[in-house]
């Protein structure tokens, strides 16, 4: 009979779903494309909702403001990142070697998008509400957890000799990470190996400098 809909209630949630993925695929992809043609600073929510083809109400379903627009496209990226990085990092070699491994498919990535990174850097101060601020966050405390059990094993097997609490000194390591990519992102073309080396240089002084002092001075790298 004409005008009866036979699709199964399954199918249809499986089409909305489907819909939903591709609206909220337009809007990222809109967002990040006007973000680089018009600037951050210049490119609307309208703009955006106009260029994806949906009603601002749409927009707000997955982003609270502008701001939260960024991290929308940025939490994805960060979740594969942090894939990459927890995956690439040895566990036989020495803290600093670790950390490197760690950071470094940060810098590739941010190397080859500056000035979307240099937008992320400007607006994630004080980034704590918004629909995506609870992603992002969770996705930085799961970075500091793995700095933290980095530095706890790296204390069990004489690596390094600190009494601090790990999570303290796992929050100095994030920090110094954070401080250095606003620095190498500070002006020009970012060069990922200029950027490494020094962060290599100043989170070697940081690990030289929780080790032990005197004669009982246990080395920092394993032999």
């Amino acid at each position: 009979m004409s005008g009866i809909d036979t699709e199964t209630p399954a199918a249809a949630v499986g089409r909305r779903e489907r819909n939903k993925a591709e609206k909220l695929l337009r809007i990222k992809e809109a967002a990040y494309g006007l973000f680089a043609e018009k600037g951050y600073d210049q490119a609307t929510v309208r703009d955006i909702a106009r260029r994806a083809g949906v009603g601002l109400g749409t927009i707000f379903t997955y982003a609270s403001d502008k701001r939260d627009l960024l991290f929308l496209i940025f939490n994805d990226r960060q979740d594969e990142l942090r894939r990459l990085s927890f995956a690439g990092i040895p566990e036989d070699a020495d803290l600093l070697e670790q950390l490197m491994a760690a950071f470094a498919p940060f810098y590739r990535q941010f190397a080859a998008e500056p000035d979307f990174t240099r937008y992320l850097l400007r607006e994630l101060t004080f980034y704590t509400e918004g629909i995506q601020a609870p992603r992002f966050q969770d996705g930085r405390l799961s970075i500091v957890t793995r700095m933290r059990e980095l530095v706890e094993d790296a204390v069990a097997d004489g690596r390094l000799g600190t009494a601090e609490d790990p999570r303290l000194v796992a929050e100095m390591i994030f920090g110094l990470y954070q401080s250095e990519l606003r620095l190498w992102l500070g002006g020009g073309t970012p060069s990922v190996e200029d950027g490494l080396g020094r962060l290599r240089r100043v989170l070697a002084i940081l690990i030289d400098g929780l080790g032990p002092a005197g004669e009982d001075r246990r080395p920092l790298t394993k032999k």
